[in-house]
């Protein structure tokens, strides 16, 4: 689906009504004027997406009961626009619905001055004043941006998918694969390269892969050695160790530092090489490139980055660069950038992975790379991997 087929649904009152303030506010106006100008028009472009297709309830032209087809709506339209001003009981039943259902992208909006109760205070709302183009006009770009910046990072928005995601972390654990055989497809039109599909946990990879691919933070600072992510794994089974398993010298994420410097943090995307440490031993790997695929957002906590499709192209260009010359690495291993403890969209993140990583292979077909493995740590990340190269 390209951002020219999405969606964004509407909540908001219609006609001449007072706000939680009494001012009388005529919101087919605003509908107009402000928020289908940010979604459909020139504004969604400057902000660097597609503009969308904008509906709001009085729109519905489906037969059926409206609250039902709302219900869909609120659940499958990609984009959601809530405005508080009134503080009205059944806008608020509605973003609820929302938030339990979409992760993201629920943009809030409330007239200037809006007074919006406790629960909902720590959210961004874009505020505006109806009787001020300037002011609309400004507001117009910041829903613009906010739609655009969701769409391509999938960040979280909502409280409550923010509370469960360590649950359904949790839930995803318990069905995790064993490793099998690895799924192997061929790139159309570009001899001797493909794609690799790998199951099961990164500490019991079989196959001999030159590049483990490390998704880290912006700040390139590796996990601790106990916490459930990929970046712990590699830290902790690429530093020596003691006859207990005690670290004797922390290899990798050493050198990750001395790399960093004085630097505190790097551009998404950026890449950084380390040795591979006690990896290259145990498991054959050559070098770890470390790619900051995830950012933290003040309040928030960390999410992926806007593009994870550019961390895959970043990666695949440092194999080819001058940094890695006259190492000739045939193969690589992707985890599933931002799917895990920054709980980006599964389905729509694996496909720009993989697209990304084909398209790469379409535009260099001398690439020393020959296969780019991704790693399904589930049976749903298994899924969404073969289902997206099966298109």
């Amino acid at each position: 689906m390209t951002q020219a087929d999405k969606s964004c649904f509407v909540i908001m009152p219609f006609g001449d009504k007072k706000d939680a303030d009494g001012k009388i506010i005529d919101f087919d106006s605003v509908y107009e004027r402000l928020i289908k100008v940010a979604i459909t028009g020139q504004a969604m472009r400057a902000a660097g997406g597609q503009p969308l297709k904008c509906i709001r309830c009085d729109e519905i032209a489906e037969a059926g009961w409206v609250h039902r087809q709302m219900i869909s709506h609120i659940l499958d339209d990609d984009v959601a626009i809530v405005d508080l001003s009134t503080l009205n009981p059944n806008v608020f039943y509605e973003l609820g619905v929302r938030h339990a259902l979409r992760q993201a992208v629920t943009v809030l909006l409330c007239r200037k001055g809006t007074n919006t109760p406790f629960n909902i205070q720590g959210f961004k709302c874009i505020r505006y004043d109806p009787d001020d183009q300037n002011d609309l006009d400004l507001a117009q770009r910041e829903i613009a941006q906010y739609v655009a910046s969701g769409l391509n990072g999938q960040h979280i928005d909502s409280l409550v998918y923010e509370v469960l995601k360590e649950r359904k972390l949790q839930g995803a654990a318990a069905e995790r694969l064993d490793p099998e055989k690895p799924y192997l497809f061929k790139v159309n039109n570009v001899p001797k390269k493909r794609i690799g599909v790998l199951t099961g946990d990164l500490r019991y990879v079989k196959e001999k892969i030159d590049i483990w691919v490390n998704s880290e933070n912006t700040n390139m600072q590796m996990a601790r050695f106990f916490e459930r992510s990929g970046s712990a794994v590699i830290r902790y089974f690429g530093a020596k160790r003691d006859i207990t398993g005690q670290v004797v010298e922390d290899t990798i994420a050493e050198e990750l530092t001395q790399l960093m410097g004085s630097t505190k943090w790097v551009q998404p995307g950026t890449v950084l090489v380390t040795s591979a440490g006690a990896l290259q031993k145990s498991h054959g790997v050559k070098r770890i490139f470390h790619v900051a695929a995830v950012q933290g957002q003040l309040g928030v906590g960390y999410g992926p980055v806007p593009d994870v499709g550019a961390c895959v192209r970043s990666v695949l260009e440092m194999t080819d660069s001058p940094v890695c010359a006259g190492e000739r690495f045939r193969s690589i291993l992707f985890p599933l950038l931002g799917t895990g403890t920054a709980g980006a969209d599964l389905k729509m993140t694996v496909r720009r992975l993989i697209d990304a990583a084909i398209n790469y292979f379409e535009r260099r077909p001398t690439s020393s790379i020959a296969t780019a493995y991704f790693l399904a740590f589930t049976d749903h990340q298994r899924d969404a991997c073969l289902a997206a190269l099966r298109q």
